[in-house]
């Protein structure tokens, strides 16, 4: 029993600091993995936007073709896969809506321009909140203010 007295709290100090030394490590890997994924987001996030971004930055149109081109590529398919796969639950759930409409307004001819500018507001918004602004005041019109002239005739 006198043992125990003696080496109890050296006993203690070591598997204090052992649990410590694992519960960091632990932490630490799990942190490493979570850059990694936000890191592959990003670069996935990226290339999906991109030809959209040559649609809003070709005000006269000529380069639409090579945008549309693009979006119906196997790599942006592949990109698209990516993005089921590694990007956050709200931005699949956005793009896949955004999608959706696309398909419907082309099957139909009905376009809705205010709603394809939502939808579209939406999915960079959830892209933003899934990169580290989740407490963000920005609206789906907000993120596209920049972008488009007269997006508060579409915003009512």
């Amino acid at each position: 029993m006198l043992w125990l007295q003696i080496l109890g709290p050296t006993l203690l100090v070591v598997l204090g600091g052992v649990i410590s030394w694992f519960i960091k490590s632990r932490y630490e890997e799990l942190r490493t993995l979570e850059e990694k994924l936000r890191e592959e987001r990003r670069k996935i996030y990226s290339e999906i936007i991109s030809p959209y971004i040559s649609l809003f930055a070709d005000l006269k149109g000529k380069g639409q073709g090579e945008a549309i081109k693009k979006i119906t590529s196997y790599n942006y398919k592949k990109t698209a896969f990516d993005l089921n796969l590694f990007g956050s639950d709200e931005v699949v759930r956005a793009y896949n809506n955004l999608m959706q409409h696309t398909y419907k307004a082309e099957d139909t001819g009905n376009r809705n321009p205010k709603e394809m500018m939502r939808l579209w507001g939406k999915f960079l918004l959830e892209i933003r909140k899934s990169l580290g602004n989740k407490k963000t005041a920005l609206n789906e019109f907000d993120m596209l203010k920049a972008m488009i002239k007269d997006i508060e005739e579409l915003e009512n």
